[in-house]
């Protein structure tokens, strides 16, 4: 959960938003993208970006978010450099 966390610390930022809603969009995208019952600690970094790309950025396009490109572009590459935090949400 430390990649949601983190994402969504900066996606709060960005849309000027509790970090707890900003937190509530990935996870709901998540449930949209995967099973409903899949663990969160099984997703893999091919599994987060297709998140960004898919479920996470219609949500952001359906709330008429300006400059959602942008932010899929900014949450994408803190994906890359923070990708660690995936790997220890398995140990």
């Amino acid at each position: 959960m430390q990649i949601i966390y983190h994402l969504g610390y900066i996606l709060s930022e960005k849309m000027h938003i509790s970090i707890a809603a900003s937190r509530g969009l990935i996870k709901l995208a998540i449930k949209e993208e995967f099973d409903p019952y899949k663990p969160i600690n099984t997703l893999g970094l091919r599994d987060y970006q297709n998140l960004i790309n898919n479920s996470l950025k219609k949500r952001l396009q359906d709330l008429n978010i300006p400059k959602y490109a942008e932010l899929i572009e900014l949450l994408m590459d803190e994906l890359i450099k923070n990708q660690s935090l995936i790997t220890m949400e398995r140990i």
